[in-house]
């Protein structure tokens, strides 16, 4: 049986998905959450810097996709995975500029509410 915890947090990775993902059919894969988890962690680690951001909401998000990746890969793959998109994702933003990076996830639908601003 799953413990309530778990449904919990299965619940919010649900809800963070279905108002990140762009109204058309997407399957939805370990690795496109471990994607999503390193997207909500770059956001905490470089954009508070130069934008308003909502660190609660976005560490909770990392947490919930990092805690649903490694449940969905396990205990072998999980970690691997993560810290392999880590390292791709902290990459890009530092290849683009944390400061252009950031400014281009304000424009994202999807999570403008980190940065306080309503999706358009």
């Amino acid at each position: 049986m799953t413990s309530m915890p778990t449904r919990l947090r299965v619940a919010v990775v649900a809800a963070i998905i279905v108002l990140a993902t762009p109204a058309r059919a997407q399957k939805i894969t370990a690795e496109g959450i471990a994607r999503s988890a390193s997207l909500y962690a770059a956001i905490v680690e470089f954009c508070p810097a130069t934008q308003r951001v909502d660190i609660e909401l976005a560490t909770k998000a990392a947490k919930a996709m990092t805690d649903a990746a490694n449940e969905a890969l396990g205990p072998d793959a999980g970690p691997t995975t993560l810290d392999n998109e880590f390292k791709r994702r902290f990459d890009e933003v530092r290849a683009q500029g944390s400061v252009a990076w950031c400014a281009n996830q304000t424009r994202q639908p999807a999570i403008a509410p980190l940065f306080g601003l309503m999706p358009r």
